[in-house]
């Protein structure tokens, strides 16, 4: 059920100590939901968990070393869940929304609505969805301008897909009460095909990058975590610092669903050159980030890229235990130094834009 964009070249381990997210995890759940038990070699000696599903045992070690990030020692082993899977068994759906309000507040229904999740569940925002239905070759079909005639305008309509995955029945009733949902919300089915469409490229997607920076173009994603209620200003916020710098492309994606709120994936393509330019660009973003009162990472991690970040988003408190963790199992500070999570991060380059 873990499966990232990054899946050709990512590892276990390194899904684990970042904390990773693959793209059916509304269903499976993140890679933390999945272990069970580790083994880490650290500066100070071994570390290993057992592995039992479930106990109370004092605090969570499992957890405390996963996300990790190499700062406290090596993964070398991990035992993970397994689940039964049957593809002949998934249900394909997508959607398309007049606008981005109507869509949020119909997968938020579909994930408060107790009658199960779906494994996929990607909804894009307006300008996403616009290049999405380029891609998929939807745009300019009778299909396309059918749904044109009933409001769904370009600029403004968002596409949903998704997918349920487990026992026949369980994927009827998910797929079922998913698609009866949508169209309270004035969702116009677009079946299975869009999501097929979306499957069959998702890996070489990325691919574009490099080719797009050879002609001096820029394309990178941040993405963050926030409750339903802070979705909206969330979105709001980050758009308009990015669209502040002009011909720049920001489209946003939800792909990773809670009954309690969701992630958000923005990724933003500009024509730059100056690096000093894209690292004060890429700050802003991130300055935008925090600002919303988001958290920093939903499943990429902090690394380097973040630590300065980290310590306003935890507190000056709740950092010093990660101080603490680092100390007891790597007093010389030989593991990934130079930033990771932060932990030696200096304090002239600290980022704080918490109200």
């Amino acid at each position: 059920g873990h499966f990232p964009q990054s899946f050709e070249y990512s590892t276990v381990g390194g899904w684990v100590v970042t904390r990773g997210a693959g793209q059916n995890s509304t269903y499976y759940g993140k890679i933390e939901d999945m272990v069970i038990a580790q083994t880490y070699v650290t500066p100070t000696g071994d570390i290993k968990t057992h592995a039992i599903p479930r106990k109370s045992t004092g605090p969570d070690l499992d957890q405390i070393m996963i996300g990790s990030e190499g700062a406290f020692g090596v993964l070398v082993a991990v035992t993970l869940r397994v689940r039964r899977y049957d593809p002949s068994q998934t249900e394909r759906f997508s959607f398309l929304f007049k606008d981005w309000e109507s869509a949020t507040e119909a997968v938020r229904e579909v994930m408060q609505a107790g009658c199960g999740f779906p494994s996929v569940f990607r909804l894009s925002d307006a300008e996403e969805t616009d290049l999405a239905l380029k891609l998929y070759g939807i745009e300019g079909t009778l299909i396309d301008t059918y749904l044109k005639l009933r409001g769904y305008k370009p600029g403004k309509r968002c596409l949903l897909i998704g997918s349920a995955d487990g026992d026949g029945d369980f994927t009827n009733l998910v797929a079922h009460k998913t698609k009866c949902i949508c169209r309270q919300y004035g969702g116009a089915s677009a079946t299975g095909f869009v999501t097929r469409r979306w499957e069959h490229g998702r890996f070489r997607d990325p691919y574009m990058r490099e080719d797009l920076m050879d002609f001096g173009v820029v394309i990178d994603t941040l993405e963050c975590a926030m409750n339903w209620e802070n979705l909206p200003h969330v979105h709001k916020t980050v758009r308009e610092y990015v669209h502040s710098r002009p011909d720049t492309i920001c489209m946003a994606h939800i792909s990773h669903m809670y009954p309690q709120g969701a992630n958000l994936y923005f990724i933003f393509i500009a024509r730059m050159s100056d690096r000093k330019e894209f690292i004060e660009y890429h700050r802003g973003i991130l300055d935008a980030i925090q600002r919303s009162g988001a958290a920093m990472s939903h499943h990429h991690g902090i690394g380097k890229l973040m630590a300065p970040w980290i310590r306003a988003q935890l507190g000056e408190r709740e950092f010093e235990v990660f101080r603490t963790l680092k100390r007891h199992f790597d007093p010389e500070n030989i593991m990934n130094p130079g930033g990771t999570l932060g932990l030696d991060t200096a304090d002239e380059v600290r980022r704080n834009f918490l109200s």
